[in-house]
């Protein structure tokens, strides 16, 4: 008997549709388990097109208590169990944000997050909404108020430099202002379940 291939999920990094739509999932689920279970913070450097976005969306799923898009997959009781205690998720996209120059960027970034800790009924203090890093550790420390320990994704988090490369002035002004974002993480340490985060190159 022939099987039919299910549809290819061409330009969709979506785990959620992808789930939904009946689309092919090559099964990873299991390596996700393990990677969770044996690490609380990732750092993971691919080239572009290599299932980065995709991972960040599954461990969304994952970590948001959906364990219903786990059915069948080779971690569907794992997930059952995440279920049980779903925690809150901030999931970030570099390569969404503004960066024609680094007050752009910074500007953007503060914006993305309050609009965000606003949409989950966090109030940031006008002290953590003048930086990111404020408005970032203040939506961090209101989302473990909330749920307990955060689960921080952030996807391409090197592509504001990347996109300044040509420009080595404007890339070090770049990588100044994310390396004082990125370093929030360490001192939110105790506030944290787990963080990942993807790009193609290590700076």
């Amino acid at each position: 008997m022939t099987k039919t291939l299910l549809p290819l999920p061409i330009g969709v990094q979506t785990f959620e549709i992808i789930r939904q739509d009946n689309l092919l999932y090559v099964d990873k689920t299991s390596r996700l388990e393990e990677l969770v279970k044996n690490c609380r913070r990732v750092f993971l450097s691919r080239p572009r097109r290599f299932g980065k976005s995709l991972t960040l969306s599954t461990l969304d799923a994952l970590f948001s208590g959906k364990a219903e898009l786990f059915r069948g997959l080779a971690a569907e009781a794992w997930a059952a169990e995440q279920a049980k205690h779903p925690a809150p998720v901030l999931r970030l996209d570099m390569s969404m944000m503004d960066v024609r120059d680094v007050a752009c960027f910074e500007k953007n970034l503060v914006a993305e997050l309050t609009d965000r800790s606003r949409r989950h009924g966090i109030t940031l203090t006008r002290s953590d909404a003048d930086k990111p890093g404020g408005a970032f550790k203040g939506m961090i420390s209101g989302l473990y108020d909330q749920g307990g320990p955060v689960v921080v994704l952030i996807d391409e988090y090197d592509k504001p430099i990347l996109d300044k490369i040509g420009d080595l002035q404007a890339a070090e002004a770049m990588r100044e202002a994310l390396r004082a974002f990125y370093t929030v993480l360490k001192g939110c340490d105790e506030y944290l379940r787990f963080v990942m985060l993807t790009g193609i190159s290590k700076f």
